[in-house]
């Protein structure tokens, strides 16, 4: 019986985690170059097997008392739609690549370009992280006509200002995402990657979020609903004990 209620218990913590998941992509359905990411869950078996593989590492966290848990989320890597603006700083990427950027923690990737000027004239993101060239330098894009071409060259009244850096990774899906809409990427992840060449830079253009909201709406319907079903089983169960103590176990 007990067994029955850590399941239970242990299948409301997996719906939390879910639930934040859907929360995190509904909020960010209009966050330029934002991905959708799915929650995946593991049964007990599968969990439990595979701590048994390395015993001596083995926790309760990554072992529930049986029912699922959320191991991780996977990324949707879908190009979201793409919309034309007026501005020619903004540039949306068609294709696998990443914006190569530099943030206080280190170099970053990001799919959002909307792009501006900081006060030193360089071209930066929402957030302010300079916007790498294939220079690896900052691109200074102060003066008056900016033009992007689709290999990301930039050119400000008809001068070079360098190019943007690109980045197209072997495996997108193993970066990890840090928040501001940017990610990072392992050693391993970043021997396996190369500048662009199958991407192109469209100008004056912005990717929008790739996600699809009445899905999301109605998957978080769903984890209501299930959270509710095994909410009652667990008040069915805590019931179940309570009339055992108070009649079953009492003296004679």
């Amino acid at each position: 019986m007990i067994q029955g209620l850590y399941t239970a218990a242990n299948g409301m913590r997996a719906i939390e985690d879910r639930q934040d998941a859907i929360a995190n992509n509904i909020a960010n359905a209009s966050t330029v170059g934002y991905k959708s990411e799915t929650p995946v869950q593991l049964g007990f078996y599968e969990v439990f097997s595979n701590s048994l593989r390395q015993p001596f590492h083995y926790n309760s966290d990554s072992a529930p008392a049986g029912g699922v848990k959320v191991v991780e989320t996977f990324p949707d890597l879908a190009g979201g739609m793409l919309r034309t603006t007026d501005n020619p700083l903004h540039t949306a990427l068609q294709g696998a690549g990443y914006f190569a950027v530099d943030t206080p923690r280190g170099e970053r990737y990001t799919r959002s370009g909307d792009f501006t000027l900081d006060t030193e004239g360089r071209l930066v993101t929402a957030e302010g992280y300079p916007v790498q060239s294939t220079a690896g330098q900052p691109i200074d894009a102060r003066g008056g006509r900016v033009n992007i071409d689709r290999e990301g060259r930039v050119r400000v009244d008809g001068q070079d200002a360098g190019q943007l850096r690109v980045i197209e990774f072997e495996n997108p899906e193993r970066l990890q995402r840090e928040g501001n809409n940017v990610y990072a990427a392992s050693d391993d992840v970043k021997q396996k990657s190369a500048a662009a060449a199958n991407t192109q830079v469209q100008q004056s253009m912005l990717e929008m979020s790739n996600v699809n909201l009445p899905h999301e709406m109605i998957q978080l319907t769903l984890g209501m609903r299930a959270y509710e079903a095994n909410q009652r089983v667990v008040l069915a169960f805590n019931e179940t004990m309570g009339r055992l103590i108070d009649q079953v176990g009492m003296p004679i």
